[in-house]
């Protein structure tokens, strides 16, 4: 009873938090009060995109870190680890890099999106043989990444300066450039396969206490691992492929959340997704305020974020162990 009124004030206070968020991230540095008719103009076609599309990115970067520690039972998962933001840099960087943004507007975000969904075919097909064994998906993952972060490099070889400079701000991840007429099929998209991924929790406690244990409370592991890191796979490439790559939000706010919540992957994953809903604007109008009138991209203030503290839990960790 105790602990179930505990979750349920974890829920409401991130709920409230986010809300806080969101109004900070859309009123920041104007007049709330009696703000003029270009100020309005700048919230509503501007910034209600950015911060709703920030809102997105974080909760479907972090519920799909969640998944993929929870399916894989390794807590170093991510989109990152997994090749997926890889894939995604090397598909919208020939993108820039060849000059096909004159095809349209949606052509960088589908050519990120392919670079993803190709980046994730091949660890699944790497992996279908293997029964999904987390360090090999692992080692694939990482494997791959430094495959098309290596083409990615090449490309640049073959670029000219400005095409580079393109493709270089959108690979450290910014809410500044993403197209608006983007936000309602992203939305639908993100929402949707978060949605599956939080009632999925359940079935990845069971998986997660491994292959035999789980057969024998009914569940099919293969194909349930198999439709689960699909899905997963599904919401981080269409978020990639809109606001670029952004580190550590996918690693960091799992983290957090288990020490908080435990391990209860049907609590976790929508908690781990409204943190992440909370973070990433908040990262993103830092990333506006900090050397305001220049913005930073919000990937660079998540990775100095993230690095410091795993620095941290990596140093108290040791004094722990000793």
């Amino acid at each position: 009873m105790v602990r179930n009124k505990k979750n349920i004030c974890i829920f409401i206070s991130l709920t409230v938090v986010l809300i806080a968020v969101f109004l900070f991230s859309l009123f920041g540095g104007v007049s709330f009060f009696y703000p003029d008719a270009d100020t309005l103009l700048i919230i509503r076609q501007i910034r209600l995109p950015r911060v709703l599309m920030a809102i997105v990115t974080g909760a479907a970067l972090a519920a799909s870190g969640c998944v993929f520690q929870g399916i894989l039972r390794n807590p170093l998962a991510d989109p990152f680890t997994l090749g997926i933001s890889g894939g995604a840099a090397f598909g919208a960087s020939c993108g820039f890099v060849f000059g096909l943004t004159f095809l349209g507007w949606f052509f960088i975000p589908l050519c990120a999106f392919a670079g993803a969904l190709l980046s994730v075919s091949i660890v699944y097909f790497l992996n279908s043989g293997k029964r999904f064994n987390s360090n090999s998906m692992i080692l694939s993952g990482v494997i791959i990444s430094y495959i098309f972060s290596s083409a990615v490099m090449l490309v640049y070889v073959l670029s000219s300066a400005q095409q580079i400079q393109n493709a270089f701000m959108w690979l450290m991840g910014s809410f500044s450039n993403f197209d608006e007429r983007l936000l309602p099929f992203v939305f639908i998209v993100i929402i949707l396969g978060t949605a599956i991924l939080c009632l999925s929790g359940n079935i990845i406690n069971a998986v997660a206490l491994g292959g035999d244990k789980s057969e024998t409370l009914g569940i099919d592991t293969q194909k349930t691992i198999k439709i689960i890191f699909l899905t997963a796979s599904l919401i981080t490439a269409c978020a990639v492929s809109v606001c670029g790559v952004i580190g550590f939000v996918g690693l960091m706010m799992p983290h957090i959340m288990r020490k908080i919540i435990g391990s209860n992957h049907a609590l976790l994953i929508p908690v781990s997704a409204l943190a992440g809903a909370v973070f990433l604007p908040l990262c993103d109008s830092l990333a506006r305020m900090l050397f305001a009138p220049v913005i930073i991209p919000v990937g660079v203030v998540t990775s100095i974020i993230g690095g410091i503290f795993f620095i941290f839990l990596f140093i108290k960790s040791n004094r722990t162990a000793l």
